[in-house]
């Protein structure tokens, strides 16, 4: 699935919708920061002007990645935040705090968030990739045993 949009399509003012993002996103991208699986969704709040269009894009869901400690697979939730201004008008200067700023080609309609949603995610990962609870009863042998020497 292609996550993607028409600007032309979108109505002035606000438009809201949701996108369930699963394994199928690390395949059409062809990468996966080894994520093994993922459920998120992908909330878009669009608020379309006679200049601009600005996204705020809410992620929420988790990831199965290997333990950084004993390579078992675990779950972790993830949960991420982000905004994009797109303009069409060659003149539209965006608020200083803006995250990340797209200009438009004149007959540019299309808006595709497939490369997006893969960063976000992978921004979205914890760098230590541990449950909160390890070392437990979860871990392998060979890791209770590594963690728990004196």
């Amino acid at each position: 699935m292609r996550y993607r949009f028409s600007i032309s399509k979108l109505p002035q003012g606000e438009s809201r919708w949701t996108w369930e993002v699963d394994k199928a996103l690390l395949e059409v991208i062809g990468a996966d920061y080894d994520i093994q699986d993922l459920r998120v969704q992908a909330t878009i709040s669009a608020r379309k002007e006679s200049e601009y269009l600005r996204l705020s894009l809410s992620l929420e869901g988790w990831v199965q990645v290997p333990c950084d400690r004993g390579q078992e697979i675990i779950s972790l939730p993830i949960s991420a935040e982000h905004e994009q201004i797109y303009s069409w008008d060659k003149y539209y200067l965006p608020p200083e705090d803006t995250e990340e700023f797209f200009a438009l080609k004149p007959r540019e309609d299309e808006i595709d968030l497939t490369q997006a949603l893969y960063d976000y995610i992978g921004l979205a990962i914890p760098r230590r990739r541990v449950r909160p609870t390890c070392p437990d009863e979860s871990c392998p042998a060979f890791v209770l045993h590594y963690l728990n020497k004196d």
